[in-house]
């Protein structure tokens, strides 16, 4: 299978089907990985994804995180949680369409959003997680999603 890149995006227009979630993607101590939902839309799944460290794992996060702005680089040596999504008979790396991280005394949060632009045939998502520098092991996880039709999906306006 020839690798694939989920590309960041613009937040896709109206509110979307929730098709799963809340769900722990990856857990180790001090540190976890997850996603608030899946939400459906006509072309394709947004990804709310959040990661929350406490303690070592929280320093470790705060010193390795390159994504305080999404499209820029870090220092040479900075890491990111590395996050792959299977989709419809496409997997690939997933790079954020927006993430925003905030480092405390003892804690260090991470909120990003990722579009998949495809929509998966059999209603299943595979999500693998890991940031093995901070701590989060890798961990693969496969996702059925609930059915759903285009009528679930409001438009804003």
């Amino acid at each position: 299978m020839r690798p694939h890149r989920w590309p960041p995006a613009v937040a896709p227009e109206g509110l979307g089907a929730v098709v799963h979630g809340p769900v722990v993607l990856a857990r180790a101590t001090g540190i976890v990985a997850g996603l608030r939902c899946v939400f459906a839309h006509a072309d394709g799944l947004w990804l709310p994804f959040v990661l929350r460290a406490e303690g070592v794992q929280a320093e470790a996060a705060a010193r390795q995180s390159a994504w305080g702005d999404v499209g820029e680089d870090g220092p040479q040596g900075w890491s990111e949680p590395v996050v792959a999504i299977e989709v419809a008979g496409r997997e690939g790396l997933a790079d954020p369409a927006q993430a925003s991280g905030s480092a405390g005394e003892d804690a260090y949060d991470l909120d990003a959003w990722f579009w998949v632009d495809v929509l998966p045939t059999d209603g299943r998502l595979t999500l693998t997680v890991s940031w093995p520098q901070a701590g989060l092991p890798l961990t693969r996880t496969e996702l059925r999603l609930r059915p759903w039709s285009g009528e679930e999906v409001l438009p804003l306006l």
